[in-house]
């Protein structure tokens, strides 16, 4: 302290006393006996003795966030303790137009003068001394910034060291800039600090919200800062009151902070915003986000506030339509049953058959979204959907629904109607499987072999679904395979495929040997299936674009794992036997490419095959070899 401000400060002490002495002895001294005047005067001695002292220090009780100030402090007074209690009452709505600058001047004795007043502390003259010391311990209120009623204060200087510079500062974008109306504490912007030359306590940030039409207090609703994880401040940001200097340029203060940044080392101070609901066109849209000042104080509590650094870095978000990213995709589902034979009965319903999977993709959606009704189509391929079909079920992710309306039932095209009435939700991105169970009524003879198939195509006349609104990006389609309806036959299933080129004498004679082999199961009856290929299955030699070979020669053999009785191989009913196609193709020609490909199976139920059935493989991609090419 220099000698004029010791000077200026012992008579301020001084004039305190004096106003005090006055203040005792006025109003008694008609009233009061000289003993009882000298009482008083003793007593005002001792409390002047306390506030010369220069020795006594009082510190406040910490509990929450109580401040820890110590006393005394008074005009002249620098540091880190005088810009704590700047900070106490700049938290307290007391006005200090320089802000926390670390100096005990006119602006901070009024300031604490206000204080002493409104909080019952007198003389209230602005002078910081152990009675208003214990006055805010005795208080230990959580004075605080913005909404969250929290103060915290700069580090001493015995927390930091050195002499801190900032180095460095950058503005970035969050990880997912886009935001909607409504959507609570979303990051908008990291802010990264870096200091050299020693350690420094982040006390004031000035962050401005600027857009080129629109009001930040009519798109937002708090602003919060966050360092590792945990919020340090959070400040209304409603109204036009909220914002200092001129209002449009969008600039909130968070003050009484104690961020502290390390030497060289880097510190990340997160930017949140609440967005208010329902926001108009001006305020939905790109926002920028930048840092106008800084005030950091050093270990000595020498204050400094940057500008030209901090302002240079910008970073930026998009506000958007609640629900904008919001949608429903249909897709394909690995779970899709392939093309099989339905065992149905023919005086009974049948069991419930698995017949068609599609998957419901929210992809990108921000919100989780109920579904209200799903509508898919079955076709059959001869009689009709009601004829056919008893009951249906769609079973999504793990909730059944059986509420369904059948429309156009009574043609070979119905559509199903499941009203989910929303039973079911998609949790945000999330993927999930819908099942189309089908229950069979008894099958007339004349609808032996008819096949049924299901489709789905996505858009919102099939899909009703809410997000944060209604969804109207609905999207995608699925295709299920056609299974095949039988109350007696074969039901058949690949078991394995190859192609093998071999190399004969180089003067296009090379040939491709070809093999598939299928499962055959009976059911409900003893299945005959002819030794000679041409009676009893269908097949193509194909290229790789579908083109029919027609060039050289080939060979077709069938061989089974069953008994071979009377040029037929019989497969019991309830048995499985394996069925063996092998086709031997010399093109003649150099270079040629080709596959094979199973078309169909027929069979009987004795060996005259006077009224044969047929067994179509199906998916046709599945039932065929790779492509190989013949050389020469």
């Amino acid at each position: 302290m220099t000698l004029s401000q010791t000077v200026a400060s012992k008579a301020f002490v001084a004039f305190v006393a004096a106003a005090m002495v006055f203040s005792l002895v006025a109003p008694a001294a008609k009233a009061a006996t000289a003993e009882e005047l000298q009482k008083q005067i003793a007593t005002l001695m001792a409390q002047i003795e306390a506030l010369k002292g220069t020795t006594t220090t009082t510190t406040t009780t910490t509990t929450g966030s109580c401040v820890a100030i110590p006393a005394p402090l008074t005009l002249g007074a620098k540091g880190a303790n005088v810009t704590a209690l700047q900070n106490y009452l700049i938290a307290a709505k007391q006005s200090i137009p320089a802000g926390a600058t670390g100096y005990f001047g006119a602006q901070t004795v009024s300031a604490l003068a206000a204080w002493q007043s409104a909080n019952g502390v007198s003389p209230a003259v602005g002078y910081y001394g152990p009675v208003t010391a214990a006055k805010m311990a005795s208080m230990c209120s959580t004075t605080g910034t913005g909404s969250t009623g929290t103060t915290t204060t700069p580090s001493t200087p015995s927390d930091l060291s050195g002499e801190a510079d900032l180095d460095a500062y950058t503005a970035d974008d969050a990880d997912d800039d886009t935001v909607e109306e409504g959507a609570e504490e979303e990051e908008v912007a990291v802010f990264t600090a870096e200091f050299v030359d020693g350690d420094a306590s982040i006390s004031r940030l000035d962050v401005s919200f600027t857009k080129s039409v629109g009001d930040a207090w009519d798109a937002f609703d708090t602003i919060s800062l966050w360092v590792d994880g945990d919020m340090v401040a959070e400040e209304s940001a409603s109204d036009e009151d909220d914002y200092i200097g001129d209002e449009d340029d969008g600039v909130i203060r968070f003050s009484g902070l104690d961020i502290v940044a390390m030497e060289d080392e880097e510190v990340e101070i997160v930017v949140k915003a609440t967005m208010q609901d329902n926001l108009d066109s001006d305020e939905l849209g790109t926002w920028t986000v930048t840092t106008e000042s800084m005030r950091f104080f050093d270990a000595d509590g020498v204050a400094t506030t940057e500008e030209s650094i901090v302002s240079a870095e910008t970073a930026s978000f998009t506000i958007e339509v609640a629900g904008a990213d919001d949608e429903v995709i249909v897709k394909t589902s690995s779970n899709d049953p392939d093309a099989a034979t339905l065992q149905v009965e023919d005086d009974s319903k049948s069991d419930d058959y698995h017949v068609f999977s599609f998957d419901l993709d929210t992809d990108d959606s921000t919100n989780d979204i109920d579904l209200n009704e799903v509508k898919l189509t079955v076709t059959v391929s001869s009689s009709s959907y009601n004829t056919l079909v008893d009951d249906a079920e769609l079973v999504i992710g793990d909730v059944t629904i059986d509420d369904v309306d059948v429309t156009n039932g009574t043609g070979t095209t119905a559509t199903l109607t499941f009203n989910v009435d929303g039973d079911v939700t998609i949790d945000a991105g999330d993927r999930v499987e819908a099942k189309l169970m089908l229950t069979f009524k008894s099958l007339a003879l004349g609808n032996e072999g008819v096949t049924v198939s299901a489709a789905i195509t996505g858009n919102t006349t099939n899909i009703d679904a809410e997000g944060s609104d209604d969804i109207t990006a609905i999207s995608g389609s699925a295709t299920g395979e056609a299974h095949t309806l039988r109350t007696t036959g074969i039901n058949a299933a690949l078991k394995t495929v190859s192609a093998a080129v071999t190399t004969a004498d180089g003067n296009t004679n090379d040939y491709a040997t070809y093999k598939i082999a299928v499962d055959v199961t009976a059911f409900e009856q003893d299945v005959f299936i002819s030794t000679n290929p041409a009676s009893s299955t269908s097949y193509s030699l194909v290229d790789g674009a579908g083109a029919t070979a027609t060039t050289g020669s080939r060979s077709v053999t069938l061989t089974s794992t069953g008994d071979e009785n009377g040029g037929y191989f019989e497969i019991n009913e309830g048995e499985t036997e394996t069925i063996t196609m092998t086709v031997t193709y010399t093109p003649g020609v150099a270079n040629t490419a080709a596959r094979l490909v199973l078309g169909s199976i027929i069979f009987n139920d004795a060996a005259s095959m006077v009224t044969p059935q047929t067994w179509t493989a199906s998916p046709a991609t599945t039932y065929r070899t790779d492509v190989v090419t013949i050389v020469n």
